[in-house]
């Protein structure tokens, strides 16, 4: 009988180390990607974030401040029908949101506010806004059930309340209510009282179980993408594992929320109200590295957010330009898109970087007396594709839907926020059906935010 070689406990110890260099050295060869910086949103495929593993810890995700990141907040955006006259299109806009600014040498977290109401017959914007510090009394968040409080040691009452009023957030059929009352610095009050129902259910606007959603590439990823056979990003980061960390955000959206009823008064007195209109919610969380806020400096957009209640579908259309180049990103979902574990329903249909074109229509510049910039009213979109194409117009119901703001910036000096945004009509075709529905249109020109 053959003995048995004698392995001494050095040669083990040799053994295992060399086995654990070729795993490191293999792992470092199918994910060559740091790791993620801390406070940094990122990609990933595992359901390792707690907001990717049920509807409730979704819910629990969407209804909470997250302090770990430099920004978050819930914007609501959308249409509402007047009883009276249904044909003049309200336009209506609410947020909230947190966001660290420097002052004084020192970075703290403050939440800008604002709340706005347009129409077709107004032809330019009623608009308040508030800036608090994110302490309490001034601003409160609870996340069983959600409500967001907004206060002043100078009026009784909330300057701005959003809330859950039943069902459960970011689920179908949840029912949400939003409220302002802000005076201007005459004190003229605006008021609006608006009550929301979800009949979609939340969306994922970005790529891998946690909805990121990036926002530039660096100049090898672009190759690389532009370089692969469907010059999709989602696909390069999922074959790729890039965690591209601080490149993007976690970005949610509720895209077809109902109106139930409204109530928009000025200097109390009813100026809109009824029972119809369509809105959407965006709910983001961002931070960015030094290496991010070079690339995003004078960063500008267009934002297309389309509604098609008729037949249930909602798409997104965006196109960011920063110093790294253009990234266009396109998705569309419907009641039938495949959901993730906490019931966020991922894209039906998304297009490459080179299957998006957003062209404006000659002859539809408009220039604001205000700032002095030019916009287009009108703008052609064509997603090129095989078994999805789409092409169609998207429309301003009226010209003037420009946003000017100045306010302090804490140092002594003014900030001034310039943008475009507003109703739209939109008609065209999508995999060779006839569409017709709504937009929510968002132009930021460069230097709009200074």
């Amino acid at each position: 009988m053959k003995r048995k070689a004698a392995i001494s406990f050095g040669t083990i110890i040799t053994l295992l180390f060399l086995s654990l260099v070729s795993t490191v050295c293999n792992r470092n060869e199918t994910n060559p990607f740091p790791t993620p910086a801390d406070g940094c949103t990122y990609f990933t495929m595992d359901y390792e974030l707690p907001q990717t593993q049920s509807a409730e810890q979704l819910a629990q995700y969407l209804a909470s401040e997250h302090l770990e990141y430099d920004l978050d907040g819930w914007f609501f955006f959308g249409s509402l029908v007047d009883s009276t006259t249904p044909d003049d299109l309200g336009i209506f806009f609410i947020a909230v949101q947190r966001i660290e600014e420097e002052v004084d040498g020192f970075r703290i977290p403050t939440v800008p506010a604002i709340v706005g109401f347009n129409s077709k017959s107004r032809g330019n914007y009623l608009f308040r806004g508030v800036m608090s510090i994110d302490i309490d009394p001034l601003v409160s968040v609870s996340s069983d059930p959600w409500s967001v409080n907004l206060t002043s040691p100078l009026q009784e009452g909330p300057l701005i309340t959003m809330s859950l009023i039943s069902g459960t957030m970011g689920q179908v059929d949840a029912t949400y209510n939003l409220t302002a009352n802000i005076p201007d610095i005459d004190g003229t009050p605006l008021e609006a009282e608006v009550q929301i129902r979800d009949r979609f259910g939340a969306i994922n606007e970005g790529d891998g179980t946690a909805s990121f959603f990036a926002q530039f590439l660096t100049d090898s990823q672009r190759d690389q993408i532009m370089n692969s056979k469907d010059r999709k990003v989602s696909t390069y980061l999922e074959e790729t594992g890039d965690p591209m960390s601080c490149q993007g955000s976690y970005y949610y959206s509720l895209p077809l929320l109902d109106v139930e009823n409204f109530s928009i008064k000025l200097n109390d007195t009813v100026i809109s109200n009824g029972n119809d209109g369509l809105l959407w919610m965006d709910y983001v969380v961002q931070s960015y590295d030094e290496k991010a806020l070079e690339a995003i400096q004078d960063v500008s957009w267009q934002f297309f957010a389309i509604q098609l209640p008729e037949i249930n579908t909602a798409l997104m259309v965006i196109e960011i330009t920063t110093k790294t180049g253009t990234l266009p990103i396109a998705k569309l979902f419907d009641l039938e898109s495949e959901k993730t574990l906490n019931f966020a329903s991922k894209a039906k249909q998304s297009w490459a970087i080179n299957e998006i074109n957003i062209e404006p229509v000659s002859g539809s510049k408009w220039v604001s007396p205000k700032s002095g910039k030019e916009y287009n009213t009108q703008h052609r979109i064509q997603l090129m594709s095989n078994d999805y194409p789409a092409d169609f117009v998207v429309s301003m119901i009226t010209d003037d839907q420009e946003i000017y703001i100045e306010f302090p910036d804490g140092n002594g000096g003014v900030k001034k926020m310039i943008k475009y945004e507003g109703m739209a009509t939109v008609e065209g075709t999508i995999a060779g059906s006839q569409i017709s529905g709504q937009a929510f249109v968002e132009l930021q020109p460069v230097g709009g935010r200074k």
